[in-house]
């Protein structure tokens, strides 16, 4: 780290009288004893303190317009949002948070159906000048669902653009046991799971039907995994072993191939130092130290096991080193590469058979703006020395190459609104949908507008599932298709080539199968096993065989692209499509991430960031154009490798954790109303059969109404006159508004707590108040407390909705309208009493034969569904390793269910006695 560059460049962060940051001040020096600059970020707050405007840098001081603006609803959730960058986004929200129509910059509209569980179950969406179409539909299972595969209210079916997604089993975790995916032109593919107790992956059969098998050790770390092809009985070990260190760290690996990768750490800062891999007592086929900054960036790259060559005059070492400013973005670079440097998408010249001299030294100079991004990138070489500049638009973050004497872009064309890119160069259009995913690439397009190179892909789920690649020669038609499955490329071509390419982890990095199905070519292995040796960043830099001998070798330039490319044949060169980063590489020379695609002779992304400023002001800047420290896994946001792993992982288990509890928490809440709804039930039958219980219970029924009313109304009459006198009839009007409000509280909040005591209990008995269906909705859709009970019905009458507005209106005018208080409220205990009467005289009957078989049913089918649920819990309880939820332990739980079970029992007996004289509890 060089103090020089980094001394007196402190990070201010200024705050207003509410403590909620406005400027954000970083100093900029770019070289040693070279000029500071204060970048300063600007941010504005309305009043309630939610952040609403946000300008960066370069735009502080040249436009009016920020580079992220919001406009929130009551709840806080954004309704408007508009980027610069990314463009404008309106959203229609629900009263309960969810999203019902959406609007955008490119004037597309969606809609989305939503089930009574607030679950999504059909999306509308109309481009602009077209009519409305359905582009996906989803199917959840329902109650008649066999439990035995725990399918009851997952999705079990979603039809969207690429097919047909069907699943049919989950585990206890929620993990699918099987998946089939059925493409747009029928063909069906299956893939099947089987975990074990604690979640863990052991088996999974492809759609092709190979088969990996996964073993762990015993504290549950990831040890072994082997490949069983297709009508193969044996297993080919893929990874026979992982070690790992103190802090959960790979230490070893040893894969099938017989070659050891050793990893170590700086036990201060757990940062890799060095890696290792070779076949025991042979020459190491990688050796490479790590020397970092304080910072944790990287000042330089050892590479130990290449041996310095003597090439054009030239002595070159395979080293790397690196330089930063002071906001650690790359300004410099140094390393080698091939004769022929690649200013185009793609590859370079393949060098076969592999010759390590012909290498050459270069070194590269970055230089950026005020909003992050990369203005420059001057490359020097003896013999080769080139600039690429680029050009940024003067009220956004959208660049485009540029070179002298070009004219000056036209950014409305040359991006749609909201970002996309519309070129991959001159002559290349890049095709969009209206999710802003990449649709079709087109690489060579005749005069006449049709297309003789191009590519497509399909999405679902928000992940590419299938690519069509078409292209054209004088005498035929060439295409090759890939579909993407869990596991699993399968590869067709038109001249009747089938491969599978099978992917088994090994926990750094991976390996992959070539399986022939069709056509397998005679100058390569049947079967070849490709294992990967990455780098720091899980760049793919060796492709070896199984025997542990090198297929190929890259090198890469520090922002992705391919400065060195070798290989033992072009053959086997043509089969590698994974390179930088762990990622795919089109044919384009685009890689694709997941959110989004890279262009690495850009040194930046093609789109917009999908989750908006979640990774800063510039949406387009790849890693904050850090990229020997930093990653991004699916094109959504930076992170260093370690602590992107280390948050995938927290994550993954808040959401399990978060599920857990909310689970055991509506288990809880179901025995709460099962056991009042129980208590009720044992009441009402004695009223049928003993004359005393039922007028007792028709005297409690009748005054616990009169008392609920009778503080309702007087509250509301109260409140409403207190706070209404002092404006006139104006003021008399609001004042009945508010004192309907309040009155309505206490009425909900006393009839809420009558009904939790038994004391508003209905005098006959009712099928449905212990129908299991509906003491299932009824808990899933309540949180219980009786502060949120009112809170939810009050909800309705919420003024700042049309909806409440009008019911609100309604009850106003009830109670302010001459004489209505009164008369109203006398209509409306006249009715309630009517119905009380009636409980009363239908009480004073026998049970008839059949309303018995139905509520003993309805028993019968309580305890079963408590018991299922109390099992499920156990064994979740057990697979995860937990020994409490919410302050219980399974045991516990159980106890509390075979408690409430029992008295369910008892109350059932009740129901099929004939007898007058239980004791009511």
């Amino acid at each position: 780290m060089n103090l020089q560059v980094h001394r007196h460049t402190p990070t201010l962060k200024v705050n207003d009288g509410r403590g909620l940051p406005v400027r954000h001040v970083e100093y900029l020096r770019k070289v040693i004893d070279g000029p500071v600059t204060p970048l300063v970020t600007r941010q504005i707050h309305d009043p309630i303190g939610r952040l609403i405007a946000q300008w960066d840098p370069r735009l502080f001081d040249s436009a009016q317009k920020p580079n992220l603006f919001s406009v929130h609803g009551l709840s806080g959730t954004a309704l408007l949002v508009n980027s610069v960058d990314a463009g404008m986004r309106l959203n229609l929200i629900g009263v309960a948070g969810q999203a019902l129509r959406r609007w955008d910059g490119r004037g597309c509209h969606w809609q989305t159906d939503y089930d009574n569980q607030l679950r999504v179950i059909a999306l509308h969406e109309q481009p602009p000048g077209q009519p409305q179409t359905t582009v996906e539909r989803i199917t959840y299972a329902d109650r008649s669902a066999d439990p035995d595969y725990n399918l009851r209210g997952q999705m079990t079916t979603q039809l969207d653009p690429s097919g047909r997604l069907e699943f049919a089993g989950f585990n206890l975790l929620g993990a699918p046991l099987c998946e089939t995916r059925t493409f747009l032109d029928g063909k069906a593919c299956t893939t099947l799971w089987h975990y074990s107790a604690n979640g863990a992956e052991l088996t999974r059969t492809d759609a092709a039907g190979h088969r990996q098998h996964t073993r762990f050790d015993l504290a549950g770390q990831f040890k072994q995994s082997f490949l069983q092809l297709k009508d193969d009985d044996s297993l080919q070990p893929v990874l026979r072993g992982l070690t790992y260190n103190a802090f959960n760290q790979t230490a070893t690996q040893t894969t099938g191939n017989g070659v050891v990768r050793t990893l170590t750490y700086d036990p201060a800062d757990g940062r890799l130092t060095s890696q290792t891999a070779g076949v025991p007592r042979q020459s190491l086929l990688q050796n490479l130290s790590y020397h970092y900054d304080r910072m944790g960036n990287i000042l330089r790259i050892e590479n130990h096991g290449f041996k310095p060559v003597f090439f054009a005059n030239q002595r070159v070492d395979g080293d790397r080193e690196f330089a930063y400013d002071s906001l650690y973005r790359l300004t410099w670079a140094s390393g080698f590469e091939a004769e022929k440097p690649n200013l185009q998408p793609g590859l370079p010249d393949l060098i076969t058979p592999i010759d390590p001299g012909r290498r050459f030294n270069y070194t590269e100079h970055y230089q950026y703006d005020q909003g992050n991004n990369l203005t420059q990138l001057c490359h020097r070489r003896d013999g080769n020395n080139f600039t690429r500049q680029m050009r940024i638009d003067d009220h956004s973050n959208r660049s485009v190459r540029w070179e002298e004497n070009d004219p000056e872009p036209i950014y409305d064309e040359l991006f749609d609104p909201h970002g996309n890119q519309q070129w991959l160069q001159r002559g290349q259009p890049l095709s969009w949908n209206t999710r802003d995913q990449l649709a079709k690439v087109t690489l060579l397009e005749h005069s006449n507008g049709l297309s003789d190179d191009e590519e497509t892909y399909l999405y679902s789920q928000g992940v590419r599932v299938y690519k069509h690649h078409v292209w054209h020669t004088p005498s035929a038609t060439h295409s090759q298709e890939v579909r993407y499955l869990p596991g699993l490329e399968i590869r067709t071509r038109s001249d009747g080539q089938q491969l599978h390419v099978i992917t088994v982890s090994t926990g750094v990095g991976s390996v992959r199968c070539l399986h022939w199905v069709v056509g397998k070519p005679t100058d390569i292995e049947p079967d070849q096993l490709r294992y990967h040796l990455g780098d720091h960043l899980d760049s793919i830099a060796l492709e070896l065989d199984r025997d542990g001998a090198v297929i190929s070798h890259e090198v890469y330039y520090p922002f992705g692209g391919t400065c060195w490319w070798a290989a033992t044949s072009e053959l086997e060169a043509n089969y590698k499509t994974i390179r930088y980063s762990g990622k795919e590489m089109d044919v384009s020379g685009l890689y694709y991430y997941g959110l989004r695609y890279y262009a690495p002779w850009l040194q930046h992304w093609i789109s917009a960031d999908p989750g908006g400023d979640v990774d800063g002001l510039n949406l387009y800047a790849f890693v904050g154009n850090n990229p020997l420290a930093y990653i991004d896994l699916d094109g959504g946001m930076r992170g260093p490798k370690e602590m992107v792993e280390q948050y995938q992982q927290w994550r993954t288990k808040y959401n399990d954790d978060r599920a857990f509890n909310r689970m055991v928490y509506r288990h809880l809440e179901l025995l709460s109303l099962v056991k009042q709804r129980t208590r009720d039930a044992e009441q009402q039958i004695l009223n049928h059969r003993s004359p005393d219980q039922h007028a007792l219970s028709s005297a409690r029924r009748t005054g616990t109404f009169l008392a609920g009313q009778g503080a309702s109304y007087a509250t509301s009459m109260t409140v409403g006159v207190i706070l209404g006198a002092p404006g006139g009839p104006p003021g008399m009007l609001v004042g009945a508004g508010i004192g309907f409000v309040v009155g309505k509280a206490v009425s909900l909040t006393f009839n809420h707590v009558a009904e939790t005591t038994g004391a508003s209990a209905s005098v006959k008995l009712k099928n449905k108040r212990i129908d299991p269906d509906k003491l299932l909705a009824q808990v899933r859709s309540e949180t219980g407390s009786t502060a949120a009970y009112v809170k939810n019905v009050l909800r309705s009458f919420d003024p700042r909705s049309d909806g409440g507005k009008r019911k609100l209106a309604k009850e106003i005018y009830a109670t302010t309208a001459g004489k209505a208080p009164i008369v109203g409220t006398g209509m409306k205990m006249a009715l309630a009493v009517s119905e009380i009467l009636h409980e009363v005289n239908d009480a004073g009957k026998e049970l008839t034969e059949e309303k018995i078989n139905a509520l003993d049913t309805h028993f019968e089918n309580l305890t079963l569904m408590l018991d299922r649920g109390m099992t499920r819990m156990e064994a979740k309880f057990e697979a995860t390793g937990r020994g409490k939820s919410l302050g219980y332990t399974p045991q516990a739980l159980r106890q509390k269910t075979n408690k409430v079970t029992r008295r369910v029992n008892d109350t059932r007996s009740i129901l099929r006695s004939n007898s007058s004289r239980f004791t009511a509890v």
